[in-house]
């Protein structure tokens, strides 16, 4: 059995768990968040054994080989470069940083360290883009010159709602472009390669 960790038991943490446990060969043995209570809470209430409010601590525990981080995105550069320093696996959400040069570090210290990395892409695989793909793939629409997309979630429903992913310091400047439009234009298996972007 694979042993691994997630930090962040909020809003996409427990979506990885339930992934995971799909795999069958997986055992998820921990879970980090930054208030120990909220860690056990959680962790009692999907059944992992281990709850941790330090990512150190967490990052110590005995045997464990593969860690996601599924923290705000803000967060995920020091957490990468953390779970990279101690020799682990590591599949990040997106974004895998907030900065291209924070990338080129992640990316050499993955190298450095040899161990297996990945950032969480998941909307190419959504069975509406795989379709749009097989469509443009087939001839079925034509060329395409522009796309125009909208995807709606109902977490911001009402205007007194607030979410840490709308504050630039937090979500990061480019937000949901870079969070989900960005990979969708760029998935060469839907649209040809995009040469360039404006601010």
């Amino acid at each position: 059995m694979i042993q691994v960790a997630i930090i962040g038991a909020g809003f996409i943490g427990p979506a990885h768990l339930e992934a995971l446990r799909r795999l069958g060969d997986v055992e998820v043995v921990a879970l980090c968040d930054s208030r120990l209570e909220a860690a056990q809470r959680k962790a009692r209430a999907l059944n992992i054994a281990h709850a941790y409010d330090s990512v150190e601590a967490l990052l110590a525990h005995p045997g464990l080989q593969v860690v996601h981080n599924c923290t705000p995105n803000h967060l995920h550069a020091q957490i990468n470069r953390q779970i990279l320093a101690a020799g682990l696996h590591i599949f990040s959400e997106k974004p895998l940083c907030m900065t291209a040069g924070e990338a080129r570090e992640l990316v050499a210290l993955a190298a450095r360290a040899g161990v297996v990395h990945g950032v969480s892409f998941v909307y190419r695989q959504f069975a509406m883009v795989q379709q749009a793909a097989a469509m443009i793939r087939h001839g079925e629409v034509g060329r395409i010159f522009a796309a125009h997309g909208s995807y709606l979630q109902d977490w911001m429903l009402l205007e007194t709602d607030y979410n840490w992913r709308v504050d630039s310091a937090q979500g990061g400047a480019s937000r949901t472009v870079a969070d989900i439009g960005l990979p969708l234009v760029r998935y060469r298996a839907v649209y040809d390669p995009v040469g360039g972007l404006s601010r």
